[in-house]
Formats: structure tokens, C-alpha cells, sequence
């Protein structure tokens, strides 16, 4: 099991941004994911205000068309925070438009990210160990952009990182059984939370258009999945799942269906709640 990282202290070099005229300082957010993060660290705090560029429900953020409202949205920002790891697509068009803005990476400090060869798979959020770190980063950045509420952005981040290792403190015996198992995902963001686990994956990753699967490639992982004696296949609410199905009736493995945490409603505990799911699932996968 990955560890979990502690939050430090240490502050990052930047020069500080500065809030608008109404004395308010503005974080804009990418997606879904970095906006819960964010809300965490600094909603309920006076003078500072988050807000997201996209709608919860977009899915993956390397699948948006940047346009002007974006870009009127970025404008007013005081800093604009990313998971980066190459899923924003649109950052040089930020980067071009307001080469001043100050740009949070949350991923910067995450190097254990999967990959394919010489593309990585940005969708680390899903392990909640690279989640912790991901807070540790985003509150030390905004500690050094905002100084003014640097105590209160790093009080938020220790307090909801603890809570997300209270989670991971009581499902540790679930977690123990799963090392190792072997599964099969179908879906490009769970490769970070299988990867937490320890477990023994293989991956069928068709950018969320798993129909495009070809009659070939499905007779390979049919083959696949029975000759690696794989008895669980992983798949998202939000994916499409038809290729599941088939498998899972060639092969008699059982689809387990779990959280992204990349759309969802928008509210603070949104994460925790979707990883707490995720726990209970993989229990019973345990049994």
C-alpha cells in the first residue's frame, strides 16, 4: 500500500499575486476534481472566492474545448489551479492570454504516476496517497500566491487531509487483502487507484469510446483475462460499459463498478464520499 505523505510547511517561490479591487482573491479552478481539492483548502475562508472553470458533469478535462467564456472566467482570476500531467490540453492558450497568471500544477509533487511508454496517465487523484499530496502542493501554493491567508489555507489542508487518512486507516485491513489481486480496468482513471492497492492490473483504455473496440482486440482480451486467471473487472458510473458486459459474460469475471471522483455534485465532502464508496466495494471484492 502507497503511503500516506504528511503536509509540510515549506513555501513555494513565486511572487505573490493580488486580489482585485473589491480586496477578494480569486481561484479559479480546471475541473471537477481540482475544485472539491480547492473548496477544501480554501472555501469559508473571508476574501477569497473558488470557482471552476467547467461544469462537474464535462468528465475528463483533456476532452474540453477551450473558448472565450473560459477565457473571460480565467481573466478574473488571481491564480488558476490545474492538476496538470498534460490533461489541461488548453494551458498554453492560458499561458499565451495571461502570461502573468499565476498557474498551480497540483500534480507537480506526484512522481509516481502510471504510464505507457512516454505517455503518462495524468488521473492520479485517484490514489488517495497522490490526493494528499496534491492538497500538500495546492495549500503551499496558495500560501505563497495569497500570503495574507496562509494560515488558513494550510490549517483547511491539514484538517481534510487528515480526514482522508482516517479513511484509509479504517479500511487498512481491505486494503491488505486486495495486494496483488489481479483485475482487469477498462477505464483511463482508475490506473492510479489500482496502482494504490498494489493490485496486478491490465488495462483497456479507449478514452471513454470503449464501442470502438475492435472484434480482434476483444478476442485478445478475452484471452487475456482468462489466461491471467482474472475474476474482477473495474469500470466507472460515468463510463460506458457495454464491452464490460461481454467480457464479463465470456469470462465469468465479475464487474465491479467505481468512482472516478471526476464528475459528481458539487460539495466539500464530495471526494471522501466517493472514495468511501469505492472502499465499501472493494470489501466486498475482499469479501
Amino acid at each position: 500500500m502507497a503511503p500516506v505523505i504528511a503536509l509540510t510547511s515549506a513555501a513555494c517561490v513565486m511572487n505573490p499575486a493580488g486580489p482585485d479591487d473589491d480586496g477578494t482573491f480569486n481561484i479559479v479552478t480546471s475541473f471537477y476534481p481540482m475544485q472539491i481539492l480547492v473548496m477544501n483548502i480554501a472555501g469559508g475562508i473571508d476574501g477569497v472566492s473558488v470557482e471552476c472553470m467547467s461544469e462537474p458533469d464535462i468528465g475528463c478535462i483533456h476532452d474540453h474545448v477551450f473558448s472565450t467564456s473560459d477565457l473571460r472566467m480565467v481573466e478574473n482570476a488571481d491564480v488558476f489551479v490545474e492538476n496538470g500531467l498534460e490533461l489541461e490540453l488548453f494551458n498554453d492558450q492560458i499561458k499565451s492570454a495571461y502570461p502573468d497568471l499565476v498557474i498551480i500544477e497540483a500534480s507537480e509533487d506526484v512522481t509516481d504516476a502510471p504510464s505507457d511508454g512516454d505517455e503518462v496517465n495524468g488521473h492520479v487523484w485517484t490514489s488517495p496517497a497522490d490526493y494528499i499530496i496534491q492538497i500538500d502542493t495546492v495549500a503551499r501554493a496558495l500560501s505563497a500566491a495569497d500570503p495574507g491567508h496562509a494560515a488558513e489555507y494550510e490549517a483547511n489542508a491539514r484538517e481534510y487531509a487528515g480526514r482522508i487518512e482516517e479513511l484509509i486507516g479504517r479500511n487498512e485491513d481491505a486494503s491488505e487483502i486486495l495486494d496483488g489481486m489481479r483485475v482487469l480496468v477498462l477505464d483511463e482513471t482508475l490506473p492510479s487507484f489500482c496502482e494504490y492497492f498494489n493490485m496486478d492490473y491490465i488495462t483497456l483504455e479507449t478514452d471513454h469510446e470503449q464501442s470502438a473496440l475492435s472484434a480482434g482486440d476483444l478476442r485478445d482480451v478475452i484471452g487475456s483475462v482468462n489466461d491471467n486467471g482474472i475474476a474482477a473487472i473495474f469500470v466507472t458510473a460515468d463510463g460506458e460499459n457495454d464491452i464490460a458486459d461481454t467480457i464479463a459474460g465470456e469470462t465469468g469475471a465479475v464487474i465491479y463498478e467505481l468512482n472516478s471522483c471526476m464528475t459528481g455534485e458539487v460539495y466539500a465532502d464530495a471526494y471522501i464520499d466517493q472514495m468511501a464508496e469505492n472502499f465499501e466495494t472493494l470489501r466486498g471484492i475482499a469479501g
